[in-house]
């Protein structure tokens, strides 16, 4: 269906790429074609027509299709795969791999900041699968496609494509210490219904559970109330819940911890003092989702507006960050007329990012956490935000694991962090700890009204945190592996200098190398109390403790790595191992 749709306006190109069809549009030739490793990069020109190019692909083993905006379902119909692409929203990259994980066809094109298109799935009639890109270049110009060997592990060649489209976007924004560190969140606890006096009693809470920041997230400006957004743009503290913001922020800093604010500054309310001066540049109004409207950053206007707020923010209450959100609500103007001085909806955001950082720095401020949250992840962020968040999955554990594992493997630089975890404080100490386990491999973020824990829950916080502070470099900056997308990644490995961590999510058996390992941690984020190992290498003898969830006195265990061995780990529990000999 797919193929039908553009067979008209699209021709066969000679691109020498093994085992893929291309076809190129109307006015697009194929002008250089370069080997780069196990990348092939053909390299494509347009005199002005819009840019199509389609890349088919036999079905052979087929298992799914990966992407940045990767949904549940691994394998679309080609009438069905939708992915709009620029700075602000995913990225022109995708994998189509078998059953073994590895890649059939992974590629990227290399407009990441402006506004493109991608439709991708299964022909029917071809039983192959299609992936259809399509750019308006608005004049002539070049664009290259870079595509993978084929047979490579999907996340290899995922991050092959990754560091090519690196060294275009410059240097990665530095990530500062207190961007690596647990997170105290306060949306899922509370919403909006959040006060001074409210947020100092939790972070002090947090900080003794092992949280080294604290985002305050929606509900600390002016007419945040009612659970939505008609009163932002404003961005001034409300002066009943902090009535002195800087003080409150000097009061955490006291505590130990760092403070992340949030701010939607492309948001704008009619029930705010700034709706009068900027409702001419926000036309769309989301009556539905936000009950606000998005200001268009294709105006200059918009741009300073957002700048001057980020900026004024963070110099006048002395945060340590902000949580931008809400960025890619502006894909509505995707393609729709302006008459701002940027007709590229991809990049107006990209100057405002720019300017954003310019002056940031200008005011001495240029070591400021920015967190961006998906669907703005892809590697043309990194040089103004240092940190990622999974989108919201409140509760679904699951989900929050694949997508910090989807998203370190786009990450040019960032660090990923979970969406905050929360759980029922009813429900004892494993479901806690399940929610942080499977956040294990991010930096994990806690949004819970932490006065309403149980003993065991507090506990079961502050025991996976302890372990995951040890963990901290091997599961922030250590390589990283993980089973099939399709699978939601069952078993996830972050290996760094001696130390292995292995977080086992599904009851199956799971296999294990300990080449170079001093330390062995095991996560049982299963719903059994034993694990199963299939060894791989030399025989080894290793020695530690499994602990529950509640971090009691724990289960002594002796290991001879030689084929298959059950470990008894308590569920939601982890165990240490040391290494006895090589």
């Amino acid at each position: 269906m797919l193929l039908e749709d553009y067979a008209s306006v699209m021709a066969p190109a000679a691109t020498g790429i093994a085992g893929v069809e291309v076809t190129l549009g109307t006015g697009c030739r194929v002008v250089g074609k370069q080997s780069v490793g196990n990348l092939e990069i053909t390299t494509i020109e347009t005199d002005g027509a819009m840019f199509r190019v389609s890349l088919e692909v036999p079905l052979g083993d087929v298992e799914g299709y990966w992407y940045p905006n990767v949904s549940m379902r691994a394998l679309p119909a080609d009438w069905s795969g939708r992915d709009k692409t620029s700075i602000i929203s995913s990225s022109p990259l995708g994998c189509v791999y078998d059953r073994h994980g590895n890649s059939i066809l992974a590629f990227c094109f290399d407009r990441q900041i402006e506004e493109s298109q991608l439709r991708f799935g299964v022909s029917e009639e071809h039983k192959s699968f299609v992936i259809y890109y399509e750019h308006d270049p608005k004049g002539p110009r070049t664009i290259r496609l870079a595509t993978a060997r084929a047979g490579l592990g999907h996340a290899e060649a995922v991050g092959l494509l990754r560091d090519w489209l690196r060294d275009d976007i410059g240097e990665p924004l530095p990530v500062p210490f207190a961007g690596t560190v647990p997170v105290y969140c306060t949306w899922y606890a509370y919403a909006q219904n959040i006060d001074a006096q409210k947020i100092e009693r939790d972070a002090a809470l947090a900080a003794e559970l092992g949280c080294k920041a604290v985002i305050i997230d929606d509900g600390w400006q002016k007419l945040a109330t009612g659970r939505w957004y008609a009163g932002c743009g404003d961005w001034v503290a409300d002066p009943v819940k902090f009535p002195d913001m800087a003080g409150h922020i000097d009061r955490v800093h006291g505590l130990g911890m760092s403070v992340i604010l949030w701010v939607a500054p492309l948001l704008l309310g009619e029930n705010s003092e700034a709706y009068a001066r900027l409702k001419q540049f926000a036309p769309y109004h989301n009556a539905d989702g936000w009950r606000a409207s998005a200001l268009d950053p294709r105006h200059q206007e918009v741009r300073d507006h957002f700048v001057s707020t980020c900026v004024r923010l963070v110099r006048d209450y002395g945060v340590d960050g902000l949580k931008i959100d809400f960025l890619d609500g502006v894909v509505a103007y995707q393609g729709t007329p302006t008459g701002g001085d940027i007709p590229d909806v991809g990049q107006a955001l990209h100057a405002t990012l720019q300017q954003l950082k310019a002056e940031l720095q200008a005011a001495g401020l240029d070591e400021v956490l920015i967190e961006f949250r998906q669907a703005y992840v892809g590697p043309a962020t990194a040089p103004y935000g240092n940190l990622l968040r999974v989108g919201d999955c409140p509760v679904d554990a699951n989900q929050n694991r694949r997508a910090t594992v989807n998203m370190r493997m786009i990450a040019a630089g960032q660090v990923i962090h979970s969406d905050p975890t929360v759980w029922d404080h009813r429900a004892g100490a494993e479901p806690a700890a399940r929610q942080l386990l499977n956040a294990y491999f991010s930096v994990p973020q806690v949004s819970m009204d932490l006065t309403s824990l149980p003993w065991a829950q507090r506990k079961a916080v502050q025991t996976v945190l302890e372990s995951w502070m040890e963990d901290r470099e091997a599961v922030l900056f250590g390589e990283v592996s993980a089973g099939l997308p399709s699978e939601g990644y069952p078993v996830v490995q972050a290996r760094h200098q001696g130390r292995l961590v292995v977080g086992v999510y599904q009851q199956m058996v799971v296999e294990i190398g300990l080449d170079g390992v001093d330390e062995l941690k095991l996560l049982n984020a299963t719903s059994h109390d034993r694990i199963v190992v299939r060894w791989t290498g030399k025989p080894m003898r290793l020695s530690g403790i499994a602990h529950s969830a509640h971090g009691d006195i724990g289960i002594p265990l002796e290991v001879s790595t030689e084929g298959l061995t059950e470990l008894t780990i308590p569920v939601s529990g982890i165990a240490t191992l040391k290494v006895l000999n090589e």
